[in-house]
């Protein structure tokens, strides 16, 4: 596989956003312009840093998020745009009828090592999805200036933010901290083999969101050998 290419937000503005910048409100086609640049770049690139990833978030909403990760499948790469690595099982997408990957992906609790490396950035990514915005991209008033520090263009960027999951595993976040991200979701369309909405509701609570990250307990070794240690570091 030939190098992957790693963009960071300076990268994607001069590459995206420049042709941009003489007005506030992008107009219909300006907006569609701007998600076909970013698919482009990204469907055989990846996302430098976590920065990078968080800052794409006032250009997604959770279709658009969705064609990023079909777009990285057909040139097989995980789905998740911090990763450059090959899903775990690598599949010809056309080589079913689209009811018969509908099937197999609500059925087989192993379907997304068809989209992703691992469990770990399936997790990853759905927690990203569930916190995009479903605006349309030219009604962001602002969002695409690169250089505007207006107070309201800063609050607008702001109604965009959000976390991740890594970064929130990493800080040792507790539970009810995940819960009050998920709190402030509307709602949540993401079918796979772990699907968390009902028939009765389609706004998962908390407690059904939060069982995802139990399989990521983080376990501390208070008393490392010499030799955990150099494997560790040698890996």
């Amino acid at each position: 596989m030939p190098d992957i290419i790693k963009y960071d937000i300076k990268d994607l503005q001069e590459t995206v956003l420049t042709p941009y910048q003489k007005h506030r409100q992008l107009s219909m086609k300006e907006a569609q312009s701007i998600t076909l640049d970013i698919l482009s770049i990204l469907c055989d690139g990846q996302v430098k840093d976590e920065d990078t990833l968080k800052w794409l978030a006032r250009f997604m909403t959770s279709d658009t998020y969705s064609d990023l990760m079909d777009e990285r499948n057909l040139n097989k790469l995980c789905g998740y745009p911090m990763c450059h690595a090959s899903p775990e099982r690598e599949r010809d997408p056309f080589e079913m009828s689209k009811l018969t990957k509908q099937f197999l992906w609500e059925n087989n609790p192993y379907a997304y090592l068809s989209r992703f490396c691992s469990k770990y950035h399936f997790r990853c990514s759905q927690f990203y999805q569930v916190q995009l915005s479903d605006d349309a991209l030219f009604s962001r008033t602002g969002i695409h200036l690169i250089n505007n520090s207006m107070p309201t263009n800063i609050i607008m960027n702001e109604k965009y933010n959000v976390e991740l999951m890594e970064a929130m595993l990493r800080n040792k976040a507790t539970e009810d901290e995940f819960k009050n991200i998920i709190l402030g979701v509307k709602k949540l369309e993401i079918d796979g083999p772990d699907k968390v909405t009902n028939d009765t509701n389609t706004n998962p609570t908390p407690e059904d969101l939060t069982k995802w990250f139990e399989d990521f307990k983080i376990i501390e070794n208070e008393k490392p050998t010499i030799i955990d240690d150099y494997l560790k570091d040698h890996r």
